[in-house]
């Protein structure tokens, strides 16, 4: 459910966070991993409560801690909007063949 839940203080301070002044310029303060981790851990009360915010931003600070894990990529949203409309079509067929069957 959170993947930042047995990450350690040690390793959220070794993110490298770049654009730190535009961060700055856009919420008045920098992004410290460590208290973004705080933050999830007690919105989402220990870990233990589903929250969709806490989770989204668990993902975030996950993927900024393990940068070369690979999160769902747009590929496969799109192979399954591929499959979706596949599936969408052969249902269409059949509604069709059924019309004309019952127009005979």
């Amino acid at each position: 459910m959170f993947k930042t839940k047995d990450s350690t203080p040690k390793q959220l301070q070794s993110i490298k966070i770049t654009n730190q002044d535009e961060i700055v310029a856009l919420t008045g303060s920098k992004l410290n991993p460590v208290q973004a981790w705080e933050v999830i851990k007690e919105a989402s009360e220990n870990f233990t409560k589903t929250d969709a915010k806490a989770q989204e931003a668990d993902a975030l600070l996950f993927e900024m801690l393990h940068p070369n894990i690979k999160r769902k990529t747009d590929a496969t949203t799109e192979d399954e909007n591929i499959r979706i409309q596949e599936k969408e079509r052969a249902r269409a067929l059949a509604l069709l063949e059924l019309e004309l069957l019952i127009a005979a």
